[in-house]
């Protein structure tokens, strides 16, 4: 059983992990490690709660970055301007549709490909963030717009990141993951074709330095799919809540 949701916008480790690089630090190298658990509600129909334990890794040298899935550059790094490029595996739809017996009969799905580039600002009243990602290994050709705003604040020493995102998904992108073409539709799976859909994300990320050496990350979720999504005969629900928990330690 596999979540595919654990690293995007979706995923919670994407939420947690990018916070700690605020963090001002003299070193040019910086490693964590550590291990995090997911558990997922799927919107498929008959799919299984995902639950997922999991190697973190998270790795910083000047302007590269690997985090939670994203290999990326720093072209820009102020104290107000932020813009990132790279390369990531797209993990925010789930390629085992649940684990549904019902889709058996469906070709399978792949992790796709995404090139993206985040433009963000940094200001008095949190983090304002835009992200283009556009498949490029030919699994779909679609892209995903999103844009998020990233709040914070403190009580005494856990860290509070609560965050708001509205995301896009391109009409290939929602084909891919939701549709049925014509040659695979039954009766109980009648064909149909991904248009254009609107997602809204809902989470908050909390963080607590154990020691000065391990961290404490938390993240609750969760997404609402509009009817582009929730119209395909594949889909039971318009809402996923997602829990992540996770330890990491600082190696240098």
């Amino acid at each position: 059983m596999i979540i595919k949701s654990l690293l995007l916008p979706s995923a919670l480790m994407l939420l947690a992990t990018p916070l700690f690089a605020q963090d001002e630090l003299p070193d040019e190298h910086r490693l964590r490690v550590g291990l995090a658990a997911v558990s997922s509600d799927s919107i498929y129909r008959q799919g299984d709660r995902q639950n997922k334990v999991f190697p973190a890794f998270d790795y910083e040298y000047k302007d590269f970055y690997f985090q939670a899935g994203d290999v990326g550059y720093k072209l820009l790094d102020g104290p107000l301007w932020q813009w990132d490029a790279g390369l990531n595996v797209d993990l925010s739809g789930d390629v085992d549709r649940g684990d549904s017996s019902l889709f058996d009969a469906l070709p399978e799905l792949h992790y796709p490909l995404n090139a993206f580039t985040t433009f963000g600002a940094m200001t008095d009243y949190g983090l304002f963030e835009v992200r283009y990602d556009h498949e490029i290994n030919n699994k779909h050709n679609g892209h995903i717009l999103s844009a998020s705003y990233t709040a914070y604040f403190q009580l005494k020493d856990w860290r509070f990141y609560p965050k708001l995102s509205q995301r896009r998904y391109s009409a290939e992108y929602v084909d891919y993951f939701y549709g049925v073409k014509p040659d695979d539709a039954t009766t109980e799976l009648p064909a149909f074709r991904g248009e254009q859909s609107d997602v809204t994300e809902l989470s908050v990320t909390i963080l607590k330095n154990i020691t000065p050496k391990w961290y404490w990350v938390s993240s609750l979720q969760s997404q609402w799919f509009d009817d582009n999504i929730t119209d395909s005969p594949l889909i039971d629900d318009d809402q996923r809540l997602s829990l992540f928990i996770g330890v990491l330690y600082e190696l240098f």
